[in-house]
């Protein structure tokens, strides 16, 4: 006789697990009669089963489908959603923001850029280890730069041995990628992407002084911000890699060359940076915010109540103005860009592009934890469906990460998830309807969480 399970769409992955779904419930808790988005981009499911057992998803089922353990904590979530706990593929973390990830839903944070190797570090063992309630962190480390680097805080490069010790140096320290910056050389490539490759470190690129595709074809793992786009798509990356001897110009001329572009030649881009199989986190909500730096509201806008009133690194909007230079007539510029951005987001996707979603907070209007459901939000409006914009920030940074256990729930992966009160499969917005988050098993309530750093 054929096992009930294995007639139907999860039955393979039941079978393999019934065996420790056995008669003892124990620590075990029963989700019952939720929608489930699973991340990995299929269809939702209906009247989901999600039996979690030692901060471990023991198994997904439809309910009745498999027999609940008992003495299980059985709870009721008929009219809710359970998605993964969501990922933040582009993060400079800092500790003030620990448990606003979390009041987000934001279970796993991929940290680009930190005051220093060891900071980031201690930050990462603290959330790891529980000794600080936050987020799991995967951090980069201080970036690599050339020189002089545009941060302090980096370690600046001139030749190819220095690029080796520098990758060297953040794999001793457990950095478990690297990150490069603006000022790095098409020259010094190829030692980096021959060291990282060697420390099994991939390579997330800030570009500047080299175009996208030279970086995708060279092997890194990622393009951050799109950053190295617009030098591909104009045929002419040399007054880009010019402008960036200087960091804030650099970033002013790419944003306003983004409505430069024709739309051929943003197609044909993101198709060939599409074949070599690199990863774009394009971090969607940093240009929307960039080119809204004109609008006050933001700094009062729902969600900026979890921002301390210190954290200048969200709230110091007018020294980020007086800093760049930046008046309407910029502004207005980056406003036209933000058409070609959607478009280049659009066809790499269509080009069967692996798109992961980061939200580049603590910056400027930047949020931590809200900024990952603006750039859900940015990328359902250029043109990826609701289920495509979740799977970017789970399953696909996960993937980023090479991280197998995360981004999905499914048998044997960690207990991360979030339960929502509506389905963002009809409104992409519903990802913000949080009632709780489990993280490794443990659930969080939001409102609780939000009342321990109101004291």
């Amino acid at each position: 006789m054929t096992h009930p399970a294995a007639r139907s769409p999860f039955g393979l992955l039941l079978l393999a697990v019934l065996v420790g779904c056995g008669s003892s419930g124990g620590d075990v808790i029963a989700l019952e009669g939720a929608t489930l988005i699973d991340g990995s981009g299929g269809a939702p499911v209906q009247d989901a089963l999600v039996i979690v057992k030692d901060r471990h998803v023991q198994a997904v089922a439809r309910v009745n489908e498999v027999r609940v353990p008992r003495g299980a904590q059985v709870v009721n979530l008929i009219g809710k959603t359970i998605i993964p706990g969501l990922i933040d593929s582009h993060a400079h973390v800092e500790r003030w923001a620990a448990q606003r990830y979390l009041a987000w839903g934001v279970t796993t944070v991929r940290d680009l850029g930190a005051a220093s190797t060891d900071s980031a570090i201690a930050i990462k063992n603290d959330f790891d280890l529980g000794s600080v309630l936050g987020p799991r962190v995967l951090t980069a480390g201080a970036m690599i730069d050339g020189t002089p680097p545009t941060y302090p805080t980096a370690t600046a490069v001139r030749t190819g041995t220095e690029i080796r010790r520098a990758v060297d140096q953040r794999a001793v320290a457990g950095a478990e990628l690297v990150k490069i910056y603006t000022k790095v050389t098409p020259d010094l490539l190829p030692p980096l992407m021959d060291e990282a490759n060697t420390l099994r470190l991939p390579v997330a690129a800030h570009l500047g002084k080299i175009d996208a595709l030279t970086a995708a074809r060279a092997g890194v793992a990622s393009l951050e911000h799109m950053a190295g786009v617009v030098a591909t798509a104009s045929g002419n990356p040399g007054p880009y890699a010019r402008a960036h001897d200087q960091f804030l110009r650099g970033w002013t001329t790419e944003e306003m060359g983004w409505a430069s572009l024709d739309s051929g030649a943003v197609a044909r881009t993101a198709r060939a940076l599409a074949a070599t199989r690199v990863a774009i986190v394009p971090t969607l909500v940093v240009h929307e915010m960039l080119s809204r730096l004109d609008n006050p509201t933001l700094l009062s806008r729902p969600g900026m109540e979890d921002v301390p009133a210190g954290a200048a690194t969200v709230r110091d909007v007018a020294g980020l103005l007086r800093r760049s230079g930046w008046r309407t007539t910029e502004l207005q510029a980056f406003r036209r860009s933000r058409r070609r951005q959607d478009q280049f987001v659009r066809e790499f996707a269509r080009a069967g592009g692996g798109i992961a979603a980061g939200s580049d907070a603590a910056n400027q209007l930047l949020v931590p934890g809200l900024s990952l459901h603006e750039e859900m939000s940015l990328l359902v409006a250029a043109g990826l469906t609701p289920i495509e914009a979740i799977t970017a920030a789970t399953r696909k940074g996960a993937e980023l990460l090479r991280a197998d256990s995360l981004g999905w729930v499914a048998a044997g992966k960690v207990a991360d998830l979030v339960v929502l009160d509506g389905n963002p499969a009809a409104g992409i917005g519903n990802t913000r309807r949080i009632a709780w988050v489990m993280v490794r098993g443990r659930i969080l309530y939001p409102d609780s969480l939000r009342r321990t750093w109101a004291k």
